[in-house]
């Protein structure tokens, strides 16, 4: 028992024996929207990760609120542990993933009571951040922030392929196996460059999403390959089971070389008679859109094809406990950052404050020095107008909240937080300059290992 919680709850960590009653109780709690009946894919992805089959989820990597009268779970969290990289360096993360309570027992604090489980196995683990994705608000109440753009891609509905037509001469689509492990490794680090936030897999981690993940969990992806004239060119992911009346297609990358047009009239026949064999496997199913949401805002398919309807995106939420132990980590970034800038070379200080707290960074001639947490000094005189200061009391920049996190993970750019936020303030022209050079808005792939 990890604590006990009163009222005859006690919090503790989940064991191999939780495998089916836990995930029972995740498919039954986390249902989709309005769902009308448990979900079978999240039942079978809990299965994985208490069962074993995760490549570093352990079930001792859960907590769960129990009934100490009865055993029954009322509450549970997962702790995931991944690396990611960050402008290519890599980084600890921690994913919280399939946190649910019954409703008889939600507002009592028990998913609070969780968090601070894991946020302290977080920092023994020497995660330097987490991320999650989940429903609106929730999660700020826990040091979150939405910061890290998530989908946003475009869809294509029945009128646009009622007749896709032939591929093109010598191009074929089939199933990825362990051959193709090392070409899968390959071609995704080669794409991982268009991004600031990605997840490297190694052939380890290929032969996990390939091999690792029963059928039906909601984690598995479908990962197809793409040949022209008998070579490997390019990789395909989608869902295994339509979602609603869609097939989601979560994967779609092309050697450098290699014709993005050709691919794509390829592709999307592969799409369209896939979708059309799920939906002949449920009575009564319909696959009526082709959905390219989770491929983000901007994806080199969108250059050869004009796409007519689309969602607007979402976000990860994002908690960084540590901003200076996370920018010293990321430094090598930061300094390769400044040195294809305006700014390349510079000497100076830069401050951040984040009114109840901030980070002082040193940089010597485009290398950085001293990154140290840094508190603004309350007791300057005269009101604050975010005018400039020769006072270095003053922080250089300032930003509400966890803003600053929108700006460190290329979410939002400068302009646009300033716009949104009045007070978040930029002090001299220099300040400006540093920031855009360190921070440009940028996009991020982050497909988690689930």
């Amino acid at each position: 028992m990890i604590r006990d919680l009163g009222d005859g709850l006690v919090l503790r960590r989940a064991t191999g024996d939780d495998e089916e009653r836990l995930a029972a109780f995740v498919g039954d709690v986390l249902r989709t929207q309005d769902g009308p009946e448990p979900s079978r894919s999240l039942t079978a992805w809990t299965r994985d990760l208490i069962g074993g089959r995760h490549p570093s989820f352990r079930p001792e990597d859960a907590t769960v609120v129990a009934d100490r009268r009865t055993g029954a779970i009322v509450s549970c969290l997962h702790l995931l542990s991944h690396t990611w990289t960050y402008g290519g360096v890599p980084i600890a993360v921690g994913q919280p993933e399939l946190i649910g309570t019954v409703a008889e027992r939600r507002g009592g604090g028990l998913v609070r009571a969780q968090f601070e489980v894991i946020h302290r196995w977080s920092t023994e683990r020497g995660q330097r951040m987490l991320a999650i994705t989940g429903i609106p608000w929730f999660y700020r109440q826990f040091g979150y922030e939405m910061a890290i753009g998530r989908g946003g891609g475009p869809r294509v509905f029945p009128d646009a392929w009622t007749s896709p037509g032939q591929s093109p001469p010598g191009w074929r689509v089939r199933p990825a196996g362990e051959a193709d492990v090392a070409f899968l490794v390959e071609l995704s680090a080669a794409a991982a460059a268009r991004h600031l936030l990605g997840v490297p897999r190694d052939a380890a981690l290929w032969r996990y999403e390939l091999t690792g993940k029963r059928a039906d969990s909601a984690a598995r992806r479908e990962i197809q390959i793409l040949e022209r004239d008998g070579e490997r060119v390019g990789y395909l992911g989608h869902v295994g089971e339509l979602w609603g009346r869609t097939l989601a297609i979560t994967a779609f990358e092309v050697k450098a070389g290699v014709s993005w047009r050709e691919a794509w009239l390829c592709a999307v026949r592969y799409f369209v008679e896939t979708g059309e064999a799920l939906a002949r496997m449920v009575p009564g199913a319909r696959c009526a859109e082709l959905g390219f949401w989770l491929l983000g805002t901007e994806h080199p398919l969108y250059d050869v094809y004009r796409f007519q309807e689309g969602d607007g995106a979402y976000a990860w939420y994002a908690r960084v406990p540590d901003v200076a132990a996370f920018l010293r980590s990321v430094a090598p970034a930061l300094e390769r950052r400044l040195a294809a800038s305006v700014c390349a070379g510079h000497t100076g200080t830069l401050t951040l404050g984040f009114y109840t707290s901030g980070v002082r960074l040193t940089i010597e001639r485009g290398k950085m020095g001293a990154v140290e947490a840094w508190r603004p000094d309350i007791t300057v005189s005269g009101i604050e107008f975010g005018r400039p200061s020769r006072d270095p009391r003053r922080p250089l920049a300032t930003f509400p909240d966890l803003t600053f996190l929108q700006l460190l993970f290329g979410f939002r750019s400068l302009r646009e937080l300033e716009a949104a936020f009045p007070d978040c303030l930029v002090r001299t022209p220099e300040t400006r300059a540093l920031l855009n050079a360190l921070f440009p808005k940028s996009p991020s792939e982050i497909w988690p290992v689930l």
